[in-house]
Order: C-alpha cells, then sequence, then structure tokens
C-alpha cells in the first residue's frame, strides 16, 4: 500500500505548507456584526484566541455593546458539517479543525458555574 497522504491545502493537518510559522488567518464575527481577521497560531486554545480577540475588538466600532468576554463563546462548523458550540475553551483550534476558519462569537445561554454545578448535580445522583 502507498504511504498515507494528506491533503497540502488542509491547514488543520501538522504537515501543512500553510502558514509555516504556525498561524493560520481566521475570520471572526462579532454578535454586533462586526467582522475582524486575525493571524492566531493554530496551536492555540480556543481561551487564548478568545483573550486576542477581545484586545483587537477593543479598538474596533461597537465594543461598548458587548458585554463581559465570559458571557461569549465561539461556534462554527466542523469537519464533518455540523453547528459546533464551543464550550470547553481549553481545546487547540487545530484539534476544532473547523471547515473554514471562521469562528462567530455568540452568547453563552447560562453561566458556566451554573452548568458545572448541573453536571455535578447528575453525577452524585442529585436530581
Amino acid at each position: 500500500m502507498p504511504p498515507a497522504v494528506t491533503d497540502s491545502l488542509d491547514i488543520w493537518a501538522v504537515d501543512s505548507q500553510i502558514g509555516s510559522d504556525g498561524s493560520v488567518s481566521v475570520d471572526f464575527l462579532l454578535p454586533t456584526g462586526i467582522y475582524i481577521n486575525l493571524d492566531v497560531p493554530r496551536d492555540a486554545t480556543i481561551s487564548q484566541i478568545k483573550q486576542l480577540l477581545w484586545k483587537q475588538a477593543h479598538t474596533y466600532p461597537l465594543f461598548h455593546l458587548l458585554m463581559e468576554i465570559d458571557s461569549y463563546m465561539f461556534s462554527c462548523v466542523n469537519q464533518t458539517a455540523v453547528h459546533e458550540e464551543l464550550e470547553d475553551e481549553s481545546r487547540r483550534l487545530c484539534d476544532v479543525r473547523p471547515f473554514l476558519p471562521v469562528l462567530k462569537l455568540v452568547t453563552r445561554n447560562c453561566d458556566p458555574g451554573e452548568k458545572l454545578d448541573s453536571k455535578i448535580g447528575v453525577l452524585i445522583g442529585k436530581g
């Protein structure tokens, strides 16, 4: 059998020729309708990327209409064409593997601490 060949245009592949400095150009859409393009490290965590975006968004109009940073999470379309909300911010961008390097900032449905309490309750058998 011939060796496996990866797609040279797959920006998430380890041996990708795109972004030799290890960065990927990602498009971000804010809830205010503002579009921001940033070069981010492909190995950065979602949390680190959100911090970079927040620093950049501070210089754009309508920033004052945004809530605090913890009120938001990213959503994207992944490689299997499924809409995915990225609640776990410890995941790396190259592990998420969005279909296109586009991330949308969306409002969280509930407080992360509230969700954690609910998961703990389920684990210990509390109704």
